[in-house]
């Protein structure tokens, strides 16, 4: 049995690792795909800007570090192990995974759960329209572009948020000919990305829409968008086209473990814990008053999540807040 068991092998799920390690608890992490989650499943060729002390890091090469730190600290780490079920055990808690690759199931103990699975069970929102489904990953993409595939090409990125403007800069400085379609009226992303997109001069349409995708032989040659209050569509040649316009977040397996969920995320209180006594979460999963989604604040709650798994699995007594969080 493990004291710790964390479900999720992000940049959260990774911190509050290494602090359970540093408590010397026994800790073992579970994750459904590749350990850095969302820096190598989504984020892989993304310059991280935000991440103290470096001024510029590839998010792989982050999600990298963080996994060697981990594992230096002789954190028990398991890739590609999805968990279905977490009920009370004798002792704690026992969780069932399936393994994604060969389908075989698994059991495991603990004495407490520590939550961060990042976005939850997600898929990339879809435009909706006709022949999206037939394009492959040689035009179209719902994650960070491959600068490879768009280097030379006419891109039209569709998305005003961090990730669409952060996706254009990567294709411009690819050597792409980009455009940005965002259906509000401004951009929506940090004031730093809004500067890069505006100082390489990346043309934008606001308050425009797709509604429908040009495709000869298979092949995309050009998106119809629509601008409100304008009289006629406008049609943009393209190449390849990527869209960044959020995740479907899928959280029923939360809600059958009975956690308790606010706007489509885990309730927690300042001390990440959740409405199950022994379950902790952090990261992007979690919501608490002035929750502000940042790659650091993230690994933070993590830091915090594991501390308080600390408090619940060896309760050493009163100890103060400067002793709890230091």
């Amino acid at each position: 049995m493990n004291e710790v068991l964390i479900i999720g092998g992000g940049p959260s799920g990774l911190t509050a690792a290494m602090y359970c390690r540093m408590r010397r608890l026994s800790v073992r992490v579970l994750d459904a795909g590749r350990l850095g989650g969302q820096l190598v499943s989504l984020y892989g060729d993304k310059p991280v800007h935000d991440w103290p002390g470096y001024q510029r890091i590839i998010a792989a090469e982050l999600a990298g570090q963080l996994t060697a730190h981990a594992r230096d600290l002789e954190v028990e780490m398991v890739e590609h192990q999805k968990v279905t079920d977490l009920e009370r055990g004798p002792e704690g808690f026992v969780l069932t995974a399936q393994d994604v690759v060969t389908g075989a199931s698994s059991r495991h103990e603990t004495r407490a759960v520590i939550v961060a699975i990042g976005g939850g069970a997600f898929e990339p929102r879809k435009l909706k329209l006709p022949g999206e489904e037939t394009l492959g990953e040689a035009s179209l993409t719902y994650r960070m572009p491959d600068r490879t595939r768009v280097a030379g090409k006419r891109v039209v990125v569709v998305g005003g948020g961090d990730s669409g403007l952060e996706s254009a800069q990567s294709a411009r400085e690819a050597g792409a000919e980009v455009t940005l379609v965002q259906v509000l009226e401004r951009f929506t992303g940090m004031e730093s990305n809004i500067d890069a997109v505006n100082r390489l001069g990346i043309p934008a349409h606001f308050n425009t829409r797709l509604k429908s995708l040009e495709i000869e032989d298979g092949t995309l040659r050009a998106v119809v968008a629509q601008t409100k209050g304008a009289p006629d569509p406008l049609r943009l040649a393209c190449d390849y086209l990527v869209v960044n316009i959020g995740n479907a977040v899928n959280l029923d397996a939360v809600r059958r473990w009975g956690i308790e969920i606010e706007g489509n995320q885990i309730k927690v209180d300042g001390q990440m814990r959740t409405s199950v006594e022994g379950v902790f979460a952090c990261g992007d999963i979690v919501t608490y008053d002035g929750k502000y989604k940042l790659l650091l604040t993230g690994s933070s709650e993590g830091c915090v999540a594991a501390n308080s798994a600390y408090v619940y699995v060896r309760k050493p007594g009163r100890l103060t807040m400067t002793e709890l969080y230091t």
